[in-house]
């Protein structure tokens, strides 16, 4: 007769980090890891579909996949952005809101990623099947471009003109 708290037993699921990610944790735990010198700025994407998000963010865009514990939750990074991924309705993917409201996808926040040719940029995404919400626009200081991930999260792809202007680590260290 099969345990019936079998129906209730969560799968285990091996997890396998980077080597550099699992290094640098057990450092932590040890006490010998060295402060952080700046804090990645963190942002959250709710996606429909994780493997097409993942191959989206790795495959086109750069981001490395630190960490994928679970079919609903992924940790990326690039640069100092660190992304995360979660699947609304799974374990660890957006908890319900007292309204009964979920988390989704879409909308018109979203990440800048800096590219130093838009153009460029842009005609090799159209050629990898990147679906486009605007054309390149020009503003006062950047050209810009917004496209959509495969759950229709924005991503804008910019490139500085004359005059753009971002912080020096120098700046941010005497702030």
């Amino acid at each position: 007769m099969p345990d019936p708290l079998d129906a209730l037993r969560l799968p285990v699921v091996p997890v396998e980090p980077r080597p550099e990610f699992a290094a640098a944790l057990l450092r932590r735990i040890e006490g010998t890891a060295e402060p952080p010198a700046g804090q990645p700025a963190t942002v959250r994407y709710f996606v429909t579909d994780l493997d097409a998000a993942l191959a989206f963010y790795r495959d086109l865009l750069g981001f490395t996949v630190e960490l994928r514990p679970s079919p609903a939750f992924a940790m990326l990074y690039r640069g100092h952005l660190r992304l995360l991924l979660s699947v609304p309705g799974h374990a660890g993917g957006g908890n319900a809101l007292p309204d009964g409201s979920v988390p989704a996808p879409g909308g018109w926040n979203r990440i800048a990623l800096r590219v130093s040719d838009l153009s460029a940029m842009v005609a090799e995404l159209s050629a990898k099947g990147a679906r486009f919400r605007t054309g390149i626009t020009t503003g006062v200081t950047v050209r810009q471009i917004l496209l959509h991930d495969p759950a229709g999260n924005l991503v804008e792809l910019f490139e500085p003109g004359a005059g753009y202007h971002e912080r020096t680590r120098h700046e941010e260290e005497h702030r």
